[in-house]
């Protein structure tokens, strides 16, 4: 019963960053964030809108009791060549910062940040 309440309670944030009108759409649907049992994966195509899903998850967790665990969360900037540092790339979860990887496991898969060559 566990998992169908969670997904019920996870609903909301769900609805919250898809009317936001930032993230990622595929024609018109919206992509920005896609879940699965407790976890929960933003794409953004740019900082600034990852920055709106991120403020919008925590007003969603502080309002519902959503506690986001940012020592778990990481960051991933997908690209086919390495991007221009000039570009402010940090981001924060409830005050805390969000570290970034070059690759790593998302349900038994390896995702790269790099598209031009294999994991």
């Amino acid at each position: 019963m566990s998992p169908i309440l969670f997904c019920i309670y996870l609903d909301g944030l769900l609805h919250h960053l898809s009317g936001s009108g930032v993230g990622c759409y595929i024609g018109h649907v919206f992509t920005g964030a896609l879940a699965y049992a407790d976890d929960v994966v933003l794409l953004a195509p740019t900082p600034s809108a990852m920055r709106i899903l991120l403020k919008i998850c925590e007003e969603y967790g502080k309002e519902f009791s959503v506690v986001f665990n940012a020592a778990k969360s990481i960051c991933m900037q997908v690209s086919r060549a390495a991007q221009s540092s000039d570009v402010d790339m940090q981001f924060f979860l409830d005050g805390r910062p969000l570290s970034f990887v070059d690759k790593c496991s998302h349900l038994g898969d390896i995702i790269s940040a790099r598209l031009d060559r294999q994991v």
